[in-house]
Formats: C-alpha cells, structure tokens, sequence
C-alpha cells in the first residue's frame, strides 16, 4: 500500500518517479531509435556503394567489348577500302543486317509472328532502321576518303547528339561537367580535322564531313533504339529492325553498287572475307548494344564506344603505319579529356537535376534529422 500510494510532504511520489522513469525510457528508446537507424542507413549506403560498383563494372565491361568490335569493324574498313578501288559501303551494311535477318529476324516471326511489324511500334522501329542504315553508310563511305583514327575520333559526334535528342525525347537531365566534356569532346574533334586538313588533296576533309554526318545520325539513333528497346525489349527490337534495315541496305546495294559489286568481287574474290569478317564483328556489336542501351542508357553507350578511337589508334601505327602530327595527339588528348571528366561525373541525373544516389543521400539525411528531432 506505502509502495503504490507513498506520499511525502503532500506530494505523490509515486507519480512523480513514474514519470521520471518513463521519460527516461522514451528518451533511451529516442536515442537508440537514432544509433539504429544511422546503422541502417550506413548499412544501405554501404549496400549502395557496392551496387553501383557492380553497375560500373558491368558497364566497363560491356562497353569496351562494344568498342574493341567497333575498332575490329574499323581496322577490317580500312583493310577493305586498301584492297578495293571501289568503295562498297552498302554491301558492307546489308551483309550485316542479312546475318541479324538469319538469326533474331527468324527468331521473332517464330515465336511472335509478323504483326510487329504493321504496328505503331513497327513503325518506330521503320524510322529506327533508316536512320541506322544511313548512318552505317556514311560512316563506312568515309572509310575510302580519310584515315582510321580520324574515323574512330570523329564518332565522339555520337555523344552530343545523344544528349541533345535524350533530353527532349526521354526527358534525361545531365549535370553541367557533363556539357563541359562534351564541349571539350567537340573542340578535340574540331582539331583532329584541321590536322587532317591538306590543300593539295581536299578529299580528307570530305572524308570527315562524311563521318560527322553519320556519327550525328548515329548519336540519333542510339537514342530511337533506347527508347524502342524500353518498350518492346532487346530480342523483340532486334527481330523487328533488322528486318526494316536489311530490306532498306539490300535495296540501296541494288541501286547504288549492283554493278560495282560483280565486277570488284570477279576481280578479287578475297574480298568477300574481309567483308564476312566485318558484318560479324557488326553482328556481335549489334547483339550487346541494346543490352547496353537498356541497362546503362545511351550517354554511357556513346562514351565507351569512345575507347575504340585507342584501339584504332594502336592499331593504326602498327598495321598502316599512321603517324600523327602535335596538333592532332593534341586534339585526342583533348577528346580524351572530355571523355574521362564525362566518365568521372558518374551517372546520368534525373528529372530533378540530383543524381539518384544524391537523391537517396537526401532522403537518408532527412528522416535521421527528423527522428533526431524527435
């Protein structure tokens, strides 16, 4: 009875040390309530660290077997364009999208039928198609009029066009180190053309406008292909643009080359395996890049394919003993520098203009703060 209800002086004990007790107990819950939660939020920062090294690894990973096909393609256009007088860039496209026909074209009218291909999405995919073909050809074009490295630095053309058309058509926010590289990117290419540049033979430079041309079409359809692969996935992408491509390549053979084509294959019949061994290093790059496109996005895309103006470079001192002037390293050094500032940034921002780890930081600061303050 003197436990429950003892009093002193008139005051209630009882109800004053139960009190005390419990904010004693509310003020311990408080403070491990805080410790525990920063242990999980260290926990899941941790847990995010080691995700997006995973996702950095992988796309390292992917990104340079994309660039080390994009160089094979490269060094075999150069050793074509060497053997042949004649420049066959649509053969060289159409055998391309003839093994992607044979392979994933089949594989989608098995299993899905035809219907793909009269659908809206089909016809996304139709203008997908165009602009990759045409984009190949310029590209392999340019191979007849300039030099191998010059091909591999223009391609860093990709990546503003990417940019500019992923922001208005996927609504992607990028942060400003990343313009900054790419302006650097655009000034390094600016001055591997004046290099490339010689009065007495224009045809370099035409060779370069050819390649820019096709590099900007490129970095266009890189983004179509993100934006179709996210709503149709790669297999379905894949069996329906190859055949929109390969209808459209092998009707630009049969206008622009039919001719050219029997009497350089009478001529040099060997030539026909260095063209075999280009459509498959194509078709290795055309089997990973929507896999790339869709888990990395296509800014990550552009910038790695980059790294094959290295591969070219070496192979390009070592097999056609290229050399190259100061004005020209310089201009590589700059496009390099555009390329790991661009890399360093990390990953693409979203809508809001913080990138999604910043975003999840902001988030974990806010709820420690507003358990603290309770």
């Amino acid at each position: 009875s003197s436990g429950i209800n003892a009093e002193y002086g008139g005051l209630d004990l009882t109800f004053i040390l139960g009190s005390r007790e419990k904010d004693e107990t509310d003020s311990e819950k408080s403070v491990g309530g805080v410790f525990s939660y920063m242990g999980r939020s260290s926990r899941k920062k941790h847990s995010r660290t080691q995700v997006r090294l995973r996702a950095a690894v992988g796309c390292l990973l992917l990104g340079q077997l994309l660039a080390v096909c994009n160089a094979v393609s490269g060094v075999l256009n150069q050793t074509i364009n060497q053997k042949s007088s004649v420049p066959l860039p649509a053969f060289q496209t159409a055998l391309n999208y003839i093994f992607l026909c044979l392979t994933y074209g089949i594989y989608q009218c098995y299993h899905h039928g035809g219907s793909l291909l009269v659908s809206a999405a089909g016809a996304r995919c139709f203008i997908s198609a165009v602009i990759d073909v045409e984009a190949w050809y310029f590209i392999y074009k340019s191979y007849h009029y300039t030099s191998l490295t010059s091909i591999q630095s223009l391609d860093c053309l990709a990546i503003p066009i990417a940019i500019v058309v992923s922001k208005f058509l996927l609504h992607k926010v990028y942060h400003w180190l990343q313009y900054t590289a790419v302006l650097l990117s655009v000034v390094g290419v600016m001055l591997i053309v004046y290099s490339d540049y010689d009065p007495m033979d224009p045809s370099n430079v035409e060779g370069d406008v050819m390649c820019a041309v096709g590099a900007l079409l490129f970095g266009i359809s890189t983004v179509c292909q993100e934006w179709i692969v996210e709503e149709l996935g790669t297999y379905r992408y894949m069996g329906t643009v190859c055949w929109y491509a390969g209808i459209i390549s092998a009707l630009k053979v049969g206008v622009l080359e039919g001719g050219a084509l029997v009497e350089c294959f009478t001529a040099q019949p060997d030539l026909l395996i260095w063209i075999g061994s280009l459509a498959a290093s194509q078709f290795v790059f055309y089997s990973f890049m929507p896999v790339m496109l869709s888990k990395y996005g296509c800014g990550a895309a552009t910038i790695n394919i980059l790294a094959a103006d290295v591969y070219a470079a070496i192979a390009g001192a070592h097999l056609f003993a290229l050399s190259y002037d100061m004005i020209y390293l310089t201009g590589m050094a700059v496009t390099c520098l555009g390329i790991v500032l661009y890399t360093l940034k990390g990953e693409m921002t979203n809508d809001n203009g913080h990138s999604e780890g910043d975003k999840s930081d902001g988030m974990a600061d806010d709820s420690t703060t507003s358990v603290a303050t309770a």
